[in-house]
C-alpha cells in the first residue's frame, strides 16, 4: 500500500522555552517523525514523516501559544510499495525524534548533507515559498 510521505520547515519568532522543546521532541518520538530543530531567536524546525503523523505533529505545534509560528514549506509525495522508496524519501538517519543544533549554520549544514539545500533555499525565499 503507496505511503505519502511529508516534510516541513517551520519558522519561529523564538523557541526559548525548556518545556516546548521537550514537547517539540517527545511528540515527534510519539508520533514516529524526525527532525532538526534550532532554538533561539529564530527558531527553525524541520520534520519528516509519513503524512498523516506530520498533519497531527503540525496541529500540536500550532496549538502551543507562540508569538508567531509559520510553516515555510511543506512538500509531500507518494512513495510506492518498494522499501528503497522510503529508503530515498527519508533524509534524516537515525532514531525518531527531534535532536538540537546551536546555529542557524549547523542546521543548514545538516540539512544540505542531507539532500535537502533545495528544500531550505526554497523555504527561505519568502512568503510564498509554498
Amino acid at each position: 500500500m503507496p505511503t505519502t510521505w511529508t516534510k516541513v520547515l517551520f519558522l519561529f519568532h523564538h523557541i526559548r522555552s525548556r518545556h516546548k522543546r521537550e514537547l517539540i521532541r517527545s511528540l515527534a518520538e510519539q508520533l514516529r517523525i524526525t527532525g532538526i530543530c534550532k532554538p533561539g531567536l529564530p527558531g527553525l524546525l524541520y520534520v519528516e514523516g509519513e503524512d498523516a503523523a506530520l498533519q497531527a505533529y503540525i496541529k500540536r505545534i500550532k496549538r502551543m501559544r507562540w508569538q508567531s509560528v509559520e510553516v515555510r514549506r511543506k512538500e509531500t509525495e507518494t512513495l510506492d510499495d518498494r522499501p528503497s522508496s522510503l529508503d530515498k524519501a527519508r533524509k534524516l538517519a537515525g532514531p525518531f525524534g527531534v535532536i538540537e543544533v546551536d546555529s542557524s549554520k549547523a542546521m543548514s549544514e545538516r540539512l544540505r548533507s542531507a539532500g535537502l539545500a533545495d528544500f531550505l533555499r526554497k523555504a527561505m525565499k519568502g512568503p510564498g515559498a509554498l
